[in-house]
């Protein structure tokens, strides 16, 4: 064997070893990610400040901010319950905003999905997008159909799936406030 050749063999095994660390390197950094389960929101912190581009094109805001208290919606295009649940969150949006109430869709799909999904301009209005890493802060399970509510101190009330406790007592309280009004 010439050493040109030898030369040659020498390079290809360095290549391979090379790309094996790579390689393993990899899939340690990736694991390693996988192992930390994300955590939920914590009742009583605050939510984490992210900032939101409205569906609609207005200017950024950051969602649920001090000041207003706000639900935040977490829906996602390609979940069937979730298309089942607009309906539902049409009805509430303007019992909502008459309670003072902030009611915000947050999504982090491309806009042209969004807008196939939400059947109505009320909703699209209501719709705003983040960046993915920011999404997650807020909805760290990446759970859909979902919601956290934020008190006006911006702080996390709850969180949780759409249609469980939390959510039906809201309901039952936006529903409420107007059938008052209407016997007063």
């Amino acid at each position: 064997m010439d050493s040109t050749t030898l030369q040659w063999v020498l390079a290809a095994l360095a290549f391979t070893l090379a790309g094996n660390i790579w390689l393993t390197l990899a899939v340690l950094r990736a694991s390693r990610r996988e192992r930390i389960a994300p955590a939920a929101l914590v009742p009583g912190e605050p939510l984490p400040a992210v900032q939101a581009r409205p569906l609609d094109g207005g200017p950024p805001f950051q969602p649920g901010a001090a000041g207003q208290a706000t639900v935040l919606l977490f829906l996602a295009s390609r979940c069937p319950k979730c298309r089942e649940k607009l309906a539902g969150v049409e009805q509430l949006m303007p019992l909502a905003r008459e309670a003072g109430l902030a009611l915000w869709l947050l999504s982090e799909e491309p806009p042209r999905r969004l807008r196939a999904f939400l059947p109505s301009d009320n909703l699209r209005a209501a719709t705003a997008r983040l960046a993915l890493r920011d999404y997650r802060r807020v909805n760290p399970l990446m759970s859909s159909p979902s919601y956290v509510f934020v008190n006006y101190q911006g702080q996390v009330e709850a969180a949780g799936l759409i249609g469980d406790e939390d959510w039906l007592a809201l309901v039952g309280q936006l529903n409420a406030e107007p059938a008052q009004e209407r016997a007063a």
